[in-house]
């Protein structure tokens, strides 16, 4: 993850946490007070409700008790019955006044029944007086002064009293309705029902089996039990709650924009305070990169402010101490190159030399003394003389060479044709080659001409390591073997491996590509030295291994044996498919400078 991505992040989880943590506080306060006053509306309600049902059922049971206790037609029944006279006057005139009993009383029915349930007078008449109905009689004794509920599927509430000492009392009964008119009147003065439509309260009749039933949405109000003191009936106020659930959803829409605006606002912030931290780093890395290219003389520049503004200034005076740093050093590097390249083409030169004189001297010292011998030792010395003019011709060319190695010039190349062509030119040499090419192998852009050079050099230093081991006159058992192959980075992998003694070990090894190193006699140390270069310019890279030991079927050349074939060298070349970089650079011709920026790349 970038930088600015980080502060960017950083910002706005400053901001977002505590907006979110203060938005989530503000929602539990808003829907707690929300909450709150609904359940005050809701008791509210119920305490009203719950006052205005006392009175009535108060007022109703004065009524019922006022008959009992003061009622002419019953006082007067009451007491014929007492003094044993017959009472079929008295109870005439109770039936005939049950429509004004029940019109003294605000109930839906009035019943007065003797003892043993016969009933005196009802009103209105649904049965004829002299009907029976004990279980009436029952329940309105075992429930005393107590409202009572017979049947809670037509709601209505019973208030009863009985008149009279005795064994067989009178017994009134007055059926007051719950009906719809009777539970409006209930709750139409209250405040809290007049609210919200959608959170109006109403009341409702709820039958109830046992005292422990509870409702989840509603609250009781007022519980009614039967004769046997059983929960019959619950009056329940519910209150609606979609006009809640709107106004949570529109908290919640509030705090969800003011959390969408604190992200943009964040957001917004955040990328200022982003790029102003990473403009100058971008800057730092983008110069960075041109330092590491190569261009010590770039520069920030700029006057950015505090820390930032130190490093660039940090930067640019490092910029500045490299350049001059790597002057010096180019400086010191050509000396002590020229030293080194003195040294050795000194000592090289040297080598020739001293077998010149000898045989200089030898001339001059057998002619001085008319040597019978003189012309055999001329002969000699003469032939001695040419071989190491020879040599000396053959340093300075290859000295020559690695000076004046010219600019690749890339082209689409054919490695498979390439390979053939060397193959060909083998034909005829001591030590067989053997080409093994497999897969399809894509074109390369590169020198054909140095490409050429490099395989040569490794083919002929591969067939020289090989028949330095094998010896025997033609070298029979001497191999050399190239491993042409796709490579994986989509470019051609090329192995040349010999059965020769194979590269030296440890420190050796590391300084083969060094120019002038050489574990041969006669060699000038310049062949894999070129190879390096030449490779180096055009984006391939090099590698020295061990040569892996023949398997098992593997063809061997005539007279060798499988023992012969075992260690040896290997030299892995890969090649990309885009060739030399565009700015490769190569050592001009005749440029004594050029053969010292020419080195082998490591």
């Amino acid at each position: 993850m970038s930088l600015r991505v980080r502060v960017l992040v950083a910002v706005l989880l400053a901001a977002l946490v505590p907006a979110a943590a203060i938005g989530c506080a503000a929602r539990v306060v808003l829907v707690t007070r929300a909450e709150d006053a609904r359940d005050a509306a809701l008791s509210e309600t119920i305490a009203h409700a719950r006052a205005a049902l006392d009175a009535q059922l108060t007022d109703a049971r004065r009524g019922v008790e006022r008959l009992c206790d003061g009622d002419a037609a019953i006082d007067t029944f009451v007491r014929a019955r007492e003094s044993g006279t017959p009472d079929t006057e008295a109870r005439a005139l109770l039936a005939a006044s049950a429509p004004r009993l029940l019109q003294s009383l605000d109930a839906a029915d009035v019943t007065v029944l003797e003892a043993d349930g016969t009933v005196l007078a009802r009103a209105p008449a649904t049965t004829a007086p002299g009907a029976s109905d004990a279980a009436l009689v029952r329940d309105a004794l075992a429930a005393g002064q107590r409202a009572f509920v017979r049947d809670a599927a037509t709601p209505a509430v019973h208030i009863a009293c009985s008149a009279g000492a005795g064994a067989s009392p009178l017994v009134v009964v007055a059926r007051r309705a719950l009906d719809t008119r009777f539970v409006a009147g209930l709750v139409g003065s209250s405040d809290a029902v007049r609210g919200d439509a959608n959170d109006a309260i109403t009341l409702a009749f709820e039958p109830t089996a046992t005292d422990g039933d509870a409702h989840e949405e509603a609250r009781d109000v007022m519980v009614w039990r039967d004769a046997a003191g059983a929960t019959a009936l619950r009056l329940v106020a519910v209150q609606g709650d979609a006009g809640h659930r709107a106004h949570i959803a529109a908290i919640d829409r509030a705090l969800g924009l003011a959390l969408l605006a604190t992200a943009l606002f964040a957001a917004l912030l955040g990328a200022l305070a982003a790029r102003g931290i990473t403009r100058p780093l971008a800057n730092l890395e983008a110069a960075a990169a041109r330092v590491a290219s190569g261009d010590l003389a770039s520069t920030i520049g700029g006057s950015p402010r505090g820390e930032a503004g130190r490093a660039t200034a940090a930067f640019d005076h490092m910029t500045r101490e490299l350049a001059q740093a790597q002057r010096r050093l180019v400086r010191a590097e050509r000396i002590a190159a020229w030293r080194d390249i003195a040294q050795r083409i000194a000592h090289e030169i040297k080598n020739p030399l001293l077998p010149i004189q000898v045989s200089i001297e030898t001339m001059r010292k057998t002619y001085a003394r008319n040597h019978p011998d003189f012309p055999e030792i001329f002969e000699e010395s003469t032939q001695m003389i040419l071989e190491e003019v020879r040599r000396l011709e053959h340093i300075v060319t290859e000295f020559s060479r690695f000076a004046r190695l010219p600019r690749p010039r890339p082209e689409p190349l054919d490695v498979r044709e390439l390979v053939t062509h060397l193959e060909a030119m083998h034909v005829t040499g001591d030590v067989p080659l053997r080409v093994e090419v497999e897969g399809a192998l894509p074109l390369v852009r590169a020198d054909r001409e140095q490409l050429t050079q490099v395989l040569v050099n490794l083919l002929k230093n591969a067939a020289e390591a090989a028949r330095a081991r094998h010896g025997g006159g033609d070298g029979s058992a001497a191999l050399v073997t190239l491993v042409v192959t796709p490579d994986v980075g989509a470019g051609v992998s090329l192995r040349v491996r010999d059965n020769g003694p194979g590269f030296p070990p440890g420190e050796a090894r590391q300084r083969v590509f060094e120019p002038y190193f050489t574990t041969r006699a006669g060699g000038t140390g310049l062949g894999l030295a070129i190879v390096h270069r030449i490779l180096g310019e055009h984006g391939a890279t090099i590698e020295l291994g061990d040569a892996p030991p023949l398997a098992r079927g593997d063809s061997l050349p005539p007279g060798a044996d499988a023992g012969s074939q075992q260690g040896g060298a290997e030299v892995h070349v890969v090649l990309t498919r885009e060739g030399p970089p565009p700015d490769a650079e190569a050592s001009r011709s005749g440029s004594a400078t050029g053969s010292l920026g020419g080195a082998p790349r490591g």
